[in-house]
């Protein structure tokens, strides 16, 4: 599972998504509405916001934890349930802080300064807006 995958579980579409290698590891997401939405994933995994509430777990019970899905398992089920409830919730909070390109772009230009992935997420940014 991934950010991506978070916030389209909160329903948005996401058409262009792109992480950058920065200190604080930051990801971008454009959506079909032409809002942005970016967040980090932080510098080391106790810092990741994602594998703090998701882990390395998964949607499945221990027994089949590393298998195909059973879908007549019952833990299974219950688990698939409240991963997708938890991953809806999650993503809905950074789509909560959803803004537009030239916000967006006015924070990485004055973070350029000492962030040495700054240019690189202007040149991502500026590629999105051409596209669109």
């Amino acid at each position: 599972m991934s950010y991506e995958l978070a916030l389209e579980a909160a329903g948005a579409k996401v058409v262009a998504f792109q992480e950058f290698g920065s200190y604080q590891g930051d990801w971008l997401a454009r959506l079909d509405d032409g809002r942005y939405v970016t967040g980090s994933y932080g510098s080391c995994s106790g810092c990741d916001a994602f594998e703090g509430e998701f882990g390395y777990g998964s949607a499945r019970c221990e027994e089949h934890e590393y298998i195909e899905p059973a879908p007549e398992c019952a833990e299974c089920s219950v688990k698939a349930a409240d991963y997708s409830t938890r991953l809806a919730r999650f993503g809905a909070e950074y789509l909560d802080g959803a803004t537009t390109y030239a916000a967006l772009r006015e924070k990485f230009v004055a973070d350029s300064s000492w962030d040495y992935e700054a240019k690189e997420v202007i040149k991502w940014l500026d590629e999105q807006e051409h596209v669109a």
